[in-house]
């Protein structure tokens, strides 16, 4: 079941798990095929991703960092940051080519 954000999802992509606001009220039920209404209500309730599915379309969507897990995450990023001479992360630039390159990273770690 990946957990994709709020702005890759789909209208047709199905809900993994309840979806639940702060105050533990059900916004979406699990097994609910999505709709752009749904998407939106999920927006306005300030979700950033939920648990879908697992889809050809879902696949490539899956955050590769977060399959790592916390730890190896972490020590990916600052192996990463080595290989930059001076990273300025205010310098938009520079901050998304890094993210680029330790996504391709995260990937190639990641077991197929």
């Amino acid at each position: 079941m990946p957990r994709i954000k709020i702005e890759a999802l789909k209208e047709g992509m199905v809900v993994a798990a309840d979806v639940k606001n702060m105050d533990n009220m059900l916004l979406i039920p699990s097994g609910a095929t999505l709709s752009e209404k749904q998407i939106n209500i999920l927006e306005a309730w300030g979700v950033t991703e939920i648990l879908v599915e697992n889809s050809r379309e879902t696949e490539s969507m899956v955050d590769p960092l977060s399959a790592l897990g916390p730890e190896r995450a972490a020590e990916l990023t600052e192996q990463t940051k080595l290989r930059f001479w001076h990273l300025d992360q205010t310098d938009s630039v520079q901050s998304e080519i890094f993210r680029l390159i330790l996504l391709r990273k995260a990937r190639q770690c990641t077991p197929a």
